[in-house]
């Protein structure tokens, strides 16, 4: 494996690009966002974290091209959809007490 500088020829580097994108797919990516972290049992808050971190780059660009009002409303409704079935199995259906 070489040292130094990226060869521009290797197959193997990784390259981002930037893709022009409407305001209709960052809301579905918001809602994309949202969903999966509901999904795993994220509350709103937390969600709305990750939205405000630059570490989530997707989330973070999401809220500031949407607004925090408009984010807020797709966490709150995907919690209300999706946070609902993430709690541990009930135990009539596991049979264990």
């Amino acid at each position: 494996m070489p040292y130094g500088d990226p060869d521009p020829t290797d197959p193997g580097v990784l390259v981002g690009v930037a893709l022009p994108a409407e305001l209709e797919a960052t809301r579905d990516m918001a809602w994309v966002f949202a969903e999966e972290f509901a999904r795993m049992g994220f509350d709103a808050p937390r969600i709305l974290g990750l939205f405000r971190s630059p570490f989530y780059a997707g989330a973070h660009r999401a809220l500031r091209l949407l607004g925090e009002t408009e984010v807020t409303a797709i966490v709150r409704e995907c919690v209300g959809v999706f946070g609902a079935h993430t709690g541990p199995p009930a135990a009539e259906v596991t049979g264990r007490d």
